[in-house]
C-alpha cells in the first residue's frame, strides 16, 4: 500500500473469491476521491474503459491464464503517465535451488512447484514479458529473507561462481522473496512489427552460451528484423570480435552487443525506421547508442541520455543528438565506419573512445536513441582493475578534451569512477 501513488482513476485486480477487497478499501480510505474499478480476469478487462492513472496487480501476473494478453489489454487502457504497480514473486531462491538438488519437487497445492507459471516467478523473465507488452518496469521495493551461512549455501556460491555469477549477485537474487514493481508505458506500441526491414547483422562476443540463448537469441525485437546473430567465442576484445565476424557480415549495419541484452518487441521496428532515414553518404559518419552521456543543447551541460531496463532499474532519459559517451551494452555502427575500436582498451570504455574519435577527429557527434531493451546482467556493479587501466589509457589519448563523462563516473576529474549505472 505504501508504494502506491495517488491516482484519480484506479484499475485493480480483485480475486473473485475475495469479497473484502482489503487493498481497495485501504486505498479508498487514503484517497477518498479516487474511482477504483475492480476486475477479476481478462474477460472483465474487456469491459473496462481507460485511461486509468494507476493499475494495481497485488498478486502479480500469476492469476492470468494468458498474462501477455492481459498486459496488452492493460496497455490499451493506459495513458502516458499511467503507473502499473505489481507485486512480483521471486522463487529463484536458495531454498528452491536446494529442492532441485535434492531431486524432490513435492510441494503444497498452492506452492510454486505445483504451478505451471514458472516464467512469472522470476523478476528477469517477468520483466521481458512486461516489456514485450509495452510496460517498462522498475523495482521499487523488495522483501528479503535472512542470509544463510550453512554448508549448502557456501557450496551454492561455488556453483554460482562456476556459472559466472558473482557472489553478490547470487545473494541478491536468492534472498529476494518478492518485489514491488512499478511500470510505465513510454513507447507507442507499433501497430505491426512484421514489416520491419533493415540490413543489419548482430555481432555478440560470447562467453556464456546460456545467456546468449535466453537474451539476444530470444529477442522479439531482433526477430522483427529477421536479423542474423553472429556469436563470436574466444575474442580477446571487441575489436577482435568484430574482426572475426567481418567475413560473415554482408549487411550495411552492425549491432554490436553484450550477450546479456534482451531487445523487446518494438525495438526492431524503431531501429529500422531510424536507419532508413540515414542516407548512404552519412552512413560512415554514424554511431548510435542506447544509453550514455549527452550534451544538453540548451545548457551545454552533460546529462544522462537514452533508455534501458538495467537489471531491476529503469534508466529513463531523453535521447541525445550530441553523445560524448555510449555504454557498451549495445551500439550500432556501419559495416564500413570511419571509426575503429581500439584493442588497447580491452572490454572497457571502447565505445566512449569511439565517441571521442567521432568528435575530435571526424567532427561529428554520435547519437543516443530511446528503444526498449533490457540489460539482464549478472555483474555485481563493481568496476574491475581492467576498467581503471582502460580509463588511464583513454585519458592519455585525449589529454586536451577535459573531463570525460561516462555512466561509470568522470575520468580526469581527480577522483576515480566508483561504479557503473548500466
Amino acid at each position: 500500500m505504501r508504494s502506491l501513488p495517488a491516482a484519480a482513476r484506479v484499475l485493480g485486480w480483485q480475486d473473485a473469491h475475495d469479497t473484502s477487497g482489503a487493498l481497495r478499501e485501504a486505498y479508498r480510505n487514503a484517497y477518498p476521491r479516487c474511482e477504483w474499478q475492480s476486475f477479476d480476469g481478462v474477460h472483465a478487462l474487456h469491459a473496462t474503459t481507460g485511461p486509468f492513472d494507476l493499475i494495481v496487480l497485488d498478486q502479480g501476473l500469476i492469476p492470468f491464464s494468458d498474462p501477455a494478453e492481459a498486459l496488452r489489454l492493460m496497455r490499451q487502457r493506459a495513458g502516458p503517465e499511467t503507473v502499473l504497480a505489481m507485486l512480483q514473486p521471486q522463487d529463484t531462491s536458495l531454498a528452491m535451488l536446494q529442492r532441485w538438488v535434492e531431486a524432490d519437487l513435492t510441494d503444497s497445492d498452492d506452492g510454486p512447484l505445483a504451478r505451471q507459471d514458472w516464467r512469472l516467478r522470476s523478476l528477469a523473465s517477468a520483466t521481458k514479458l512486461m516489456m514485450d507488452a509495452g510496460w517498462m518496469p522498475t523495482l521499487m521495493d523488495a522483501c528479503h529473507e535472512a542470509p544463510r551461512q550453512d554448508a549448502f549455501a557456501q557450496q551454492a556460491l561455488a556453483l554460482a561462481a562456476a556459472a559466472g555469477v558473482p557472489a553478490a549477485t547470487a545473494w541478491r537474487q536468492w534472498r529476494m522473496r518478492s518485489g514491488v514493481v512499478h511500470a510505465c508505458a513510454p513507447f507507442e506500441t507499433p501497430a505491426c512489427t512484421a514489416g520491419a526491414r533493415a540490413s543489419l547483422a548482430v555481432v555478440v562476443p560470447t562467453t556464456r552460451d546460456a545467456q546468449l540463448r535466453v537474451n539476444v537469441e530470444r529477442s522479439p525485437g531482433l526477430h522483427e528484423l529477421n536479423a542474423r546473430v553472429i556469436s563470436v567465442r574466444g575474442a580477446t576484445d571487441p575489436a577482435d570480435a568484430l574482426a572475426r565476424a567481418a567475413a560473415q557480415v554482408k549487411e550495411d549495419w552492425v549491432l554490436l552487443c553484450h550477450q546479456d541484452v534482451y531487445f523487446a518487441r518494438g525495438f526492431g521496428t524503431r531501429l529500422a525506421a531510424l536507419l532508413a532515414g540515414i542516407d548512404a553518404i552519412q552512413r560512415r559518419r554514424t554511431l548510435i547508442g542506447f544509453a550514455g552521456i549527452g550534451v544538453n543543447p540548451k545548457t551545454h551541460a552533460y546529462e544522462h541520455a537514452g533508455f534501458v531496463i538495467d537489471r531491476t532499474q529503469r534508466f529513463d532519459n531523453p535521447a541525445s543528438e550530441h553523445a560524448v559517451s555510449i555504454d557498451e551494452l549495445a551500439l550500432v555502427l556501419p559495416r564500413e565506419s570511419l571509426l575503429s575500436i581500439d584493442p588497447a582498451l580491452g572490454w572497457h570504455l571502447w565505445a566512449t573512445d569511439l565517441c571521442l574519435q567521432a568528435i575530435c577527429t571526424h567532427k561529428f557527434f554520435p547519437r543516443i536513441v530511446r528503444a526498449p531493451l533490457f540489460h539482464n546482467s549478472h555483474s555485481d556493479h563493481q568496476l574491475p582493475t581492467a576498467f581503471h587501466e582502460s580509463a588511464v589509457r583513454l585519458r592519455a589519448k585525449y589529454p586536451d578534451f577535459g573531463p570525460i563523462h561516462t555512466l561509470c563516473g568522470v575520468i580526469g576529474s581527480g577522483t576515480a569512477p566508483q561504479g557503473p549505472t548500466t
